[in-house]
């Protein structure tokens, strides 16, 4: 018989918590109890509470097994384009919205296919157009949102110090783009 380690005792703690609060109304005690064990183990409140998560097995919860496990793969993939291990908090919340966005705008776009194709139903393919056209407007916005946050947190900007002088340089330097403002900085003058 396998000997019963730290880690299963915290788990099987943790599901009487949690049986024990999932009651109409549970014990005040309880529910400190479940609060205490979730603050000691962040990854577990983390997991527990994506909702984002949840989302994304709710929009795939239809599809089969390979279907849904390769869009899992897509997420993560978009998720590390989109810079996700490197973002600040607050851009990881938004690449989070923008990976549910798309994910949502595309099973949309299937299920609008789907009732497009059949001619005889042309009020499912409204409802769904519309649905289609929300699904876009919102991933866009997810975009959009992204862009402008991570356009404030990290503006392209470049300093050079050419001998006395300073040049500040702001926009798509590579394109050679954007304002470029300087400011003369004449060290032999303050001597």
């Amino acid at each position: 018989m396998a000997k019963k380690t730290t880690n299963d005792k915290a788990t099987q703690k943790l599901q009487a918590l949690v049986h024990k609060t999932d009651l109409e109304k549970p014990a005040q005690k309880d529910i400190a109890a479940l609060r205490r064990a979730l603050q000691q183990d962040q990854a577990l409140w983390r997991r527990a509470s994506d909702l984002n998560h949840m989302a994304h097995r709710q929009l795939t919860g239809k599809f089969p097994p390979a279907i849904r496990e390769a869009l899992y793969l897509r997420l993560e993939a978009m998720q590390q384009d989109l810079g996700y291990a490197e973002a600040p908090a607050i851009e990881r919340l938004l690449i989070e919205q923008v990976t549910t966005c798309w994910l949502n705008l595309q099973i949309t776009q299937l299920v609008y296919a789907v009732a497009t194709a059949d001619l005889t139903n042309s009020a499912g393919a409204d409802q769904w157009e519309r649905r289609l056209i929300s699904a876009q407007r919102r991933y866009l916005k997810a975009i959009e949102s992204l862009t402008q946050v991570r356009r404030r947190l990290r503006p392209n900007a470049v300093q050079l110090n050419i001998g006395a002088q300073q040049l500040n340089v702001v926009g798509d330097v590579k394109a050679g783009k954007g304002k470029a403002q300087s400011a003369t900085n004449d060290e032999t003058s303050n001597e």
